[in-house]
């Protein structure tokens, strides 16, 4: 037989069953809830990774795009270098050549402008002046070039920019074959 005691602690049993249910079904309740705020936080986040990968690969490919275009830019810079470099060697060529011809020539005429000049000889200046009117005439006649040149270069002293001037004061020099080309 079942006594009133015995009922009573069934039924103490039983409110503590049925708050026990209640407070781990308020709990489910609320971890269905986080798990669902949850999973939309894990979608964004994987869409907001999708979205730095995107951004990440075009990083890496204007990274690529600009190592090569340093990488061009390193080898014009080298052979604009190259160029210039060259360039100057052929003007320190150049500029040799005419310190050459400028110690051969004054040799040669410098001393009759400087006896001319210092004694008050006209005549030995016009000599001189003849003379070269003769070499011009000698250098036409082999270069098949009938225009003037310039007073440097009927004194003799080369044009050092190979710019000789025809009568009408325009440049010649390709024409004449003198052109400076540096690069």
């Amino acid at each position: 037989m079942v006594n009133l005691e015995q009922v009573k602690q069934l039924e103490a049993k039983i409110a503590k069953a049925i708050n026990y249910i209640e407070r781990v079904t308020k709990e489910k309740g609320s971890m269905l809830q986080q798990e669902t705020e949850l999973k939309t936080r894990l979608e964004a986040y994987q869409k907001r990774e999708t979205e730095l990968k995107a951004k990440l690969d075009s990083y890496q490919n204007r990274i690529d795009e600009l190592e090569v275009l340093v990488a061009r830019f390193k080898e014009e810079q080298g052979q604009i270098e190259e160029s210039i470099l060259s360039a100057l060697d052929r003007l320190n060529q150049f500029e040799n050549d005419i310190e050459k011809s400028l110690k051969e020539k004054p040799s040669d005429g410098a001393a009759g402008h400087a006896g001319a000049a210092g004694k008050g000889g006209a005549d030995e200046a016009a000599a001189e002046g003849e003379g070269e009117g003769e070499e011009e005439e000698a250098d036409s006649e082999d270069g098949g070039d009938s225009e003037p040149e310039s007073a440097a270069a009927a004194g003799g002293i080369p044009d050092p920019l190979g710019d000789e001037q025809d009568s009408d004061g325009g440049s010649n020099s390709q024409e004449k074959g003198g052109e400076l080309d540096i690069f």
